[in-house]
């Protein structure tokens, strides 16, 4: 019978850093429409339930309690409230560019002023990370380029 002889040269790894991309639209249909529209003009809409009254941000179609359709649309904020908060000190690569965020970085659970439910959530300025806490009041800061998409708000900041 044969020894196995352990190979005791390394193998050199071959490794090829990719982003991947994939180039794609979809429709946003008439209320997630208004939304970004509105995000456009510096705006924020919520529908509200034609039978119960609750405002819905970002907006739905339909009332989540009653289950009716919800097309009028009514404008909430600018401002709002922290609800909840969460920190990240691990740096992954965003899912869309392939780019790795500096750490600490932070989303923040946002009730706009208006809205009687649902939670916006967004990243908020990473100087103030360290003044986060449930309850604190937030205002937007706007891109100065606005396209009609999520990266018209480039976050929210502490509103002091």
């Amino acid at each position: 019978m044969a020894k196995n002889k352990l190979n005791t040269q390394a193998e050199e790894l071959i490794s090829i850093q990719v982003v991947n991309s994939i180039d794609y639209s979809f429709p946003t249909g008439p209320i997630m429409g208004k939304w970004f529209q509105g995000l456009k003009e510096k705006k924020f809409y919520a529908t509200k339930c034609p039978s119960c009254g609750r405002t819905m941000t970002p907006p739905r179609g339909c009332c989540a309690l009653c289950v009716v359709r919800s097309e009028e649309f009514v404008e909430v904020g600018p401002k709002g409230t922290v609800e909840n908060y969460d920190i990240a000190y691990y740096a992954s690569p965003d899912p869309l560019t392939g780019k790795v965020r500096s750490t600490p970085y932070a989303a923040v659970f946002v009730r706009m002023d208006g809205s009687d439910c649902d939670i916006f959530t967004h990243g908020i300025k990473d100087e103030d990370i360290p003044k986060l806490k449930r309850g604190v009041r937030v205002r937007p800061v706007w891109n100065e380029v606005r396209t009609g998409c999520i990266e018209d708000m480039l976050y929210f900041e502490i509103d002091a």
